[in-house]
């Protein structure tokens, strides 16, 4: 019977991700009278089909995306954490209340999907999601965001579309590489002056929100091309819009902001598109 430091070298081959070392690995185990299959057992839950082969597991563990998404899980196997090589991930429309522990130990991943969930609060350990590029939360229950959101400081994409947010933590500071935010369809009532940190933001969807008025930083998102804010009950506009140079698009069906508004926001924004709807059903 191989010792468990045998058994520890002969996974840590196999988890390599190298077919060499898988090879090297089935000779070892040959020579020690080892099945590799029984000694992969744990890692079972992993692969959908009952009839796992060698290779299954090789290919796997090499792999560096997983769709198990509309899987019916509640819970992700701990040995998830254990694939060195997982950059991208979709767990969505599943049916995760919480976030399970194992997915916050993952530490190499660029993309997470967790969309058509159920999660009503995300924890505060979030340092491994620093890597984190493309973050997808939509249609879930959440009601707020932990200030640990610092550690998403390498997102570039974020979703969190459809839930029940109504306030930004002003950790949103470290969110200087995020591009695109999605905000529909939540409950937010203001946007933090924080929001001016985020330096390389291209979209900001704040569509089908409640926010009355938006703060002067808005005019330092330099780079801000498209500016949604369907179905908020915004009247008039900070002066320092116009600073945004760069906007192509600024989309205000159902706002209810005046003719006069309009044209002002017009002469402050002479290269933007204005896409207006006097039509106000709030």
């Amino acid at each position: 019977m191989a010792t468990p430091d045998e058994q520890t070298k002969l996974l840590q081959l196999l988890q390599s991700g190298c077919s060499n070392n898988a090879l090297l690995a089935q000779n070892i185990a040959t020579g020690l009278d080892i099945n590799l299959l029984a000694l992969l057992e744990p890692y079972n839950s992993l692969l959908p089909s009952s009839n796992r082969t060698l290779e299954d597991y090789c290919q796997l563990f090499a792999s560096t995306k997983l769709n198990w998404s509309n899987s019916k899980i509640t819970q992700v196997p701990s040995q998830l954490a254990e694939l060195q090589f997982l950059e991208h991930l979709n767990l969505s429309n599943n049916a995760f209340a919480v976030l399970d522990p194992s997915l916050l130990k993952i530490d190499q991943l660029h993309y997470l999907n967790l969309n058509k969930n159920r999660l009503k609060t995300i924890p505060q350990n979030l340092e491994n999601w620093s890597t984190l590029k493309a973050l997808h939360l939509a249609d879930n229950l959440l009601t707020e965001l932990p200030d640990n959101v610092k550690y998403w400081q390498n997102l570039q994409d974020l979703d969190l579309s459809r839930n029940q947010i109504q306030v930004l933590p002003a950790t949103i500071s470290s969110w200087s590489a995020l591009q695109h935010l999605h905000l529909v369809k939540n409950a937010l009532l203001y946007l933090p002056d924080e929001i001016e940190a985020c330096q390389s933001l291209e979209l900001l969807d704040l569509s089908y929100n409640q926010i009355e008025e938006l703060p002067p930083s808005i005019g330092a998102l330099q780079h801000l091309r498209r500016l949604d804010l369907t179905y908020n009950p915004i009247e008039s506009f900070p002066d320092e819009i116009e600073n945004l140079k760069l906007l192509e698009e600024l989309v205000l069906y159902k706002v209810p902001i005046s003719e006069a508004e309009h044209q002002r926001l017009a002469r402050l924004l002479p290269h933007t598109k204005i896409k207006f709807n006097f039509d106000y059903f709030f």
